[in-house]
């Protein structure tokens, strides 16, 4: 109903005027007194507000409640929460991002999507959510669909930070692995949240509901500025050979690519530590295993990668993962030699 009003034009010199003579002036002002004057029916009054209340829970029941309570009650909306804050970077990826901003309150939780980033195959989007209850941590899984198709046994990463001092707000971001789907056109996304998760304390809870939004992204003008260098090194560790084929960089995301061969009754965790042409520290984390592909990703634990630097030198460490759940050792060991990145500048 309001989004019919709001596209309504009504020019009001279409309609006649009609002037009112001193007669039917005073007789609107008599009967103006007299209606003031009246005795206020309470409870009356109460009913009202009563079919108020109903109506309103009534409301909040539909998709048209959610999107009255979203604009008019939400808190979620007057948080400010960059998608590039999210990320960790002080790089200007504005650009690159499709806002959405959409808001969806289910149970009592307030979610509002943010913004979304498409490079080439991930999908990365963000989220604030509002737990109306000082929580500790929360979480939700969750179902894409792309043009319609449910992606299914893709990889992902994920985080959560507190947004600000606040203890019931808390942002997340999520990149999704859309390879073999072209996102460098328009794509239909559709991206439904449920299952909400939160800890507080040493106790864990869940709250079942669904939280959807519906969007239009494209991802051509990241890829616009993409680069890609061949890559021609690998090493083992556990039993296995890792072979790094090509490094793709743009002002979001740094990544390595490659393949893993063999099989090993141990998993490792990987890194490439080491350093860029200016000194600056440099890691990156083995992200992603599907079948015999693989993905480094750099993690700016150190800062962003200065636009400035020509070329990355690094060195693979591995570390054993614990056979029964517990906290990593630490215990890294290099596991292969020295290798140089030059950049394309």
């Amino acid at each position: 109903m309001y989004e019919l009003l709001n596209h309504m034009d009504i020019d009001l010199e279409d309609y006649d005027r009609e002037v009112l003579n001193d007669m039917e002036k005073r007789s609107l002002k008599n009967n103006f007194r007299k209606s003031i004057k009246r005795k206020i029916n309470f409870k009356k009054l109460g009913t009202i507000a009563a079919v108020a209340v109903l109506t309103l829970g009534f409301f909040s029941q539909t998709n048209f409640g959610k999107n009255v309570y979203a604009a008019a009650e939400s808190k979620v909306s007057e948080i400010s929460y960059s998608i590039g804050e999210a990320l960790g970077t002080k790089r200007n990826i504005e650009p690159y991002a499709n806002v959405v901003n959409q808001i969806v309150e289910h149970n009592g939780v307030e979610v509002k999507l943010t913004d979304v980033i498409i490079d080439k195959d991930e999908l990365i989007f963000s989220t604030i959510a509002n737990a109306n209850t000082p929580v500790d941590w929360v979480n939700f899984d969750y179902d894409i669909f792309i043009n319609g198709k449910k992606l299914t046994n893709y990889g992902a990463t994920g985080s959560s930070r507190r947004i600000g001092n606040s203890e019931t707000a808390f942002s997340h971001i999520y990149a999704v692995d859309t390879k073999g789907i072209d996102l460098e056109e328009n794509i239909d996304v559709k991206i439904i949240l449920h299952n909400l998760n939160y800890r507080i304390g040493e106790s864990e809870k869940g709250i079942k509901g669904k939280w959807e939004f519906e969007f239009t992204a494209n991802g051509s003008e990241l890829m616009a500025n993409s680069h890609t260098l061949p890559m021609n090194y690998s090493f083992t560790a556990g039993g296995q050979k890792y072979s790094l084929e090509e490094f793709r960089y743009n002002p979001v995301n740094q990544k390595i690519f490659g393949k893993v061969k063999g099989k090993s009754k141990d998993a490792y965790a990987i890194e490439l530590r080491g350093h860029d042409n200016l000194g600056n520290e440099v890691t990156f984390f083995l992200t992603s295993v599907s079948g015999e592909d693989i993905v480094f990703k750099y993690e700016n634990i150190h800062g962003d990668l200065s636009d400035e630097i020509t070329s990355i030198t690094l060195t693979p460490y591995a570390a054993k993962y614990p056979e029964q759940s517990g906290k990593m050792s630490n215990d890294y060991k290099q596991v292969g030699e020295e290798f140089t990145i030059f950049l394309m500048k």
